[in-house]
């Protein structure tokens, strides 16, 4: 039979910029919507 895995309390950590993964998360949706609005600006500029 296999042991449990151990606890591994640095799995807990904050990451080490903005402070929570909900922050994140956020600033990576956000630069994705300007990216999409960027490239359609960008297509119906150019089109």
């Amino acid at each position: 039979m296999t042991n449990p895995p151990e606890p591994r309390p640095e799995m807990d950590d904050a990451p080490p910029i903005l402070g929570s993964w909900r922050n994140i998360y956020l600033l990576l949706l956000g630069t994705l919507a300007l990216l999409i609005a960027l490239f359609g600006a960008i297509t119906r500029i150019y089109s």
